[in-house]
């Protein structure tokens, strides 16, 4: 009886003492929503961070630039770097909000698994935070005021997960990122970002991505523009919604075509100790627009359409396949995945130079479209 009664006492007395030991006051906090990472020419690191003021985002009409807050701060590493940013804000920075994550080119080059390894240490950082590389000063890049009032960090968020709209370009989460750096065979992609300046004096600066970024392992090593990028999104079943547009051979009209499905299959082979891949791609669309010459109305023939938009789609994997094997040598594509599930033993023998393998293989391609829909056949959208 008497061991139930302390039982029973110590059972109280946690029921009655429990408390948020790790609680923080919210008016305590500096809610960070980007950072910047960059170096100096002392070999320093410079952490920026873009903090967000949300008395001026509610306000009831919110000034262009008060809705953050830009603080900066150096240190030997990465960490010694953010915790002196606590010299300079009254506040205690949290991390947990972080959507945008900017490093400096320089840095990428050299290679960015140590920030990497450290940003996933910090419990606080979020994997869906997006990362980008930037040429210019990552501080510079982030204070971009827009029109909207929108944090920046927020319009690059905003940017990176829109990229379905146009297939032209993708972005890396800080997951993805981690897993591409620990990954001794995985190569790495991601978005640059740049500050495009203001067409006129009564217009600003904005953010744009304008490339993709392309790594050996997590080395910086170049960028592909946009039809390898449309490529590259195809070969990896990354494209969503993005356009086609061409000119018809026969008629001379401008057609977009808004591609609805894609799938691509890719079957590795290894013959006469050859890498061998087969890309098969099929796509499914629509005629979102057709621009006919002379505005002369006349029937779309399809059939001819689609032979088009084959050849189309098998020269945009072409370029985007001879970039990585001629220009940089590199497997971004991560095709060593598909092979080494097919071959573990053979992909053992190949994983230390599977870059060199990749760039000598055989890759041979197939692409097969189907137009689904013709609403702009002969009316043209009229009623």
């Amino acid at each position: 009886m008497r061991k139930f009664r302390i039982l029973l006492i110590i059972l109280i007395s946690c029921i009655l003492t429990t408390s948020c030991w790790s609680r923080r006051e919210i008016e305590n906090l500096g809610f960070v929503m980007g950072i910047g990472i960059s170096k100096t020419d002392k070999g320093l690191y410079t952490v920026v961070a873009q903090v967000a003021n949300p008395k001026a985002i509610h306000a009831d009409i919110p000034t262009q630039r008060d809705v953050y807050t830009m603080m900066e701060a150096e240190g030997l590493t990465v960490f010694d770097a953010l915790r002196n940013l606590s010299l300079i804000a009254a506040r205690r920075l949290y991390l947990a909000h972080i959507q945008s994550i900017l490093i400096d080119e320089s840095i990428a080059r050299e290679g960015i698994g140590e920030i990497v390894g450290f940003l996933v240490q910090d419990m606080e950082l979020r994997l869906s935070s997006q990362v980008f590389i930037t040429r210019n000063n990552p501080k510079d890049t982030l204070d971009s005021p827009n029109i909207l009032g929108q944090i920046p960090a927020t319009v690059l968020e905003l940017a990176a997960k829109n990229y379905g709209a146009h297939s032209k370009i993708s972005v890396s989460d800080l997951r993805r990122t981690v897993e591409s750096v620990n990954n001794p065979v995985m190569n790495y992609t991601t978005a640059l970002v740049e500050k495009i300046p203001a067409p006129t004096n009564y217009e600003q600066s904005r953010l744009k991505l304008t490339q993709m970024a392309v790594f050996d392992h997590d080395q910086l090593k170049g960028y592909l523009t946009y039809e390898e990028g449309q490529g590259f999104n195809l070969i990896t079943n990354k494209f969503k919604n993005g356009l086609i547009v061409f000119e018809c051979n026969q008629t001379g009209d401008k057609i977009t075509i808004e591609i609805l499905e894609s799938k691509t299959k890719i079957t590795p082979k290894y013959e006469n100790q050859t890498v061998v891949f087969d890309i098969e791609l099929k796509v499914k669309g629509n005629v979102a627009e057709r621009i006919t010459q002379m505005n002369q109305i006349h029937e779309l023939d399809i059939e001819a359409a689609q032979k088009q938009l084959d050849q189309i789609l098998k020269d945009k994997l072409k370029q985007s396949i001879t970039a990585a094997q001629k220009k940089y040598k590199i497997d971004y594509f991560n095709l060593s995945k598909d092979f080494s599930k097919k071959y573990p033993h053979d992909f053992k023998a190949l994983k230390s130079e599977w870059n060199d393998a990749f760039a000598s293989a055989d890759i041979n391609i197939k692409a097969e479209s189907t137009i689904i829909h013709s609403a702009l056949n002969i009316n043209r959208g009229r009623i």
